[in-house]
């Protein structure tokens, strides 16, 4: 009767041992329990979004925000700057017909002279185009027209006009400059130069001894005053050529 309550004790013992589990176990079971059970009600929640949503939100994520507009800038309105004032205003507003017409002419004239400065001989013989006249002749050409106006300058005053006023731009024309030119080929580079300088001067000073008035002597009207008029014009026609000749070389 022991023997057999012993062995019964000891089944008893075994069953309560199996039933018992470790704590260790037991919560490890519990702690993947709730693991499972929290992934599943994730899954539930990602599920239930609606798939435009969850694009949408994507979207706006990588989306750039939209720049804001650049504002116009209205220019401001400014002032319009004062003319320059021309060259040589205050003595032209005083000056009479027989001033400006002088004025004009000299610096006409510094137009040709600059146009020559430092060329040598050599150069200056050189014709500045195919057929065409070297710069020692237009220089010779320009005395001649100056002695041309000195030769008639009283009969000018007495409003004559120039004999020699209808030739110009003429097929006579060419056959008078040569004509009235080549008396002076001659001359060397040096002596055209001296010599387009000194008829110049005594030009101006003809000029300079003639009243101011009558104005109208002055004047594009008087023949008197229309072919000096012309001389500016003949002068820069003339230092243009030079200066484009020298400047192709």
């Amino acid at each position: 009767m022991a023997t057999r309550r012993k062995a019964a004790r000891k089944k008893a013992a075994k069953k309560r041992v199996v039933k018992k589990r470790p704590a260790a176990k037991r919560s490890a079971r519990k702690v993947a329990k709730k693991r499972t059970a929290k992934k599943r009600v994730a899954k539930k929640r990602v599920a239930k979004r609606p798939a435009a949503k969850r694009s949408a939100r994507k979207v706006a994520k990588r989306a750039p925000k939209a720049a804001k507009p650049a504002r116009k800038s209205v220019p401001k309105a400014r002032a319009p700057k004062p003319s320059a004032p021309s060259a040589f205003a205050p003595q032209k507003a005083e000056a009479t017909a027989k001033d400006l017409l002088l004025f004009d002419i000299e610096r006409a004239r510094v137009a040709v002279l600059a146009a020559i400065q430092g060329l040598g001989a050599g150069s200056a013989m050189q014709p500045v185009g195919e057929g065409k006249w070297s710069i020692h002749e237009i220089v010779l050409h320009l005395s001649v027209s100056d002695r041309l106006r000195l030769e008639e300058f009283d009969a000018l005053l007495a409003g004559v006009p120039a004999s020699w006023s209808s030739v110009a731009g003429t097929p006579s024309g060419p056959a008078m400059n040569e004509a009235n030119l080549a008396p002076l080929r001659e001359q060397s580079w040096d002596d055209a130069v001296r010599l387009l300088m000194t008829t110049r001067a005594e030009l101006l000073d003809r000029m300079q001894a003639v009243p101011a008035e009558p104005e109208d002597v002055w004047t594009a009207s008087h023949p008197f005053g229309a072919i000096m008029r012309r001389l500016s014009e003949h002068d820069r026609h003339h230092a243009e050529a030079i200066k484009n000749a020298r400047i192709a070389g």
